[in-house]
């Protein structure tokens, strides 16, 4: 993959996928678009979405209990991005406006959008990795994982 960064995650018993995606997601979304390559995008978007709301939860909690202004105002800006993040599970022809897509590699070779992170989810040989990943900005994210 021409001057992205890859990062391979372990999932250990402990941690679930979409837990560690969207822990991960929260810190990867303010410098641009994401794309989860999933083999279900619409199942894995459901359990993200819920963890995402922990994420946003546990950031709340975090603003509430602390006094220190430059915290709570930093909380304040992750917490408006994460309320802001729009998910679709749709093709990303068709919906090229959210900033979170959710699809499978079949429809990113269709048409993938431009994004700053990737998350593959399912397994995706090289090839296909190198096309979807093509139209990525120099030094995108791409983050895989592994059992």
């Amino acid at each position: 993959m021409h001057a992205l960064q890859t990062e391979e995650r372990l999932l250990t018993l402990n941690t679930s996928l979409s837990w560690d995606i969207a822990k991960h997601m929260s810190g990867r979304l303010e410098f641009g678009h994401v794309v989860v390559v999933a083999q279900q995008p619409e199942a894995l978007l459901a359990s993200v979405r819920k963890q995402w709301l922990k994420v946003l939860r546990q950031l709340e909690n975090r603003r509430s209990s602390t006094l220190d202004a430059a915290k709570v105002a930093r909380y304040s800006h992750d917490i408006a991005r994460m309320q802001q993040a729009d998910f679709a599970a749709s093709s990303p022809i068709e919906d090229m406006c959210s900033n979170i897509i959710f699809a499978t590699a079949q429809q990113l070779l269709e048409f993938a959008p431009v994004c700053a992170t990737m998350y593959v989810a399912a397994p995706t040989d090289r090839e296909t990795l190198h096309m979807i990943t093509g139209w990525m900005p120099v030094g995108g994210v791409v983050v895989t994982f592994a059992k």
